[in-house]
């Protein structure tokens, strides 16, 4: 599955999911809701997203002995930030509104990354 394709199965998840990029093998691709307004600008996307791979090599630091990140939630007021971790060294990066329920877009996210995350290209 390409990895445009699978973004647009996680938007297809939930409504108040406004954005969902997949970081593969250090390439990036991501998708915007339809009519999603965008907090930040394409570099400063681009930043958040080279920040949030080194948060998620800090976090495999200790994999070792406690085990594989799973996922990571930030809040902030204007949004949600879910990083989802699969094939050890991969992400999805998911921005939601502040009123998501983040519970269910990460189930729903874990269950496709397990119907496709090995077949993500």
């Amino acid at each position: 599955m390409r990895s445009e394709d699978f973004c647009d199965s996680v938007l297809a998840t939930d409504p108040k999911i406004r954005y969902v990029g997949v970081y593969l093998n250090e390439n990036y691709s991501y998708k915007f809701r339809k009519n999603a307004s965008r907090i930040l600008t394409e570099d400063e996307n681009m930043i958040s997203v080279k920040t949030e791979v080194v948060r998620a090599s800090l976090r495999r630091y200790l994999s070792e002995k406690v085990g594989e990140p799973i996922y990571a939630l930030t809040q902030y007021p204007k949004v949600k930030l879910i990083t989802i971790h699969f094939l050890t060294t991969n992400l999805i990066l998911i921005s939601a509104e502040p009123d998501a329920r983040h519970e269910k877009i990460i189930e729903r996210t874990l269950k496709l990354v397990g119907t496709y995350g090995k077949s993500l290209e």
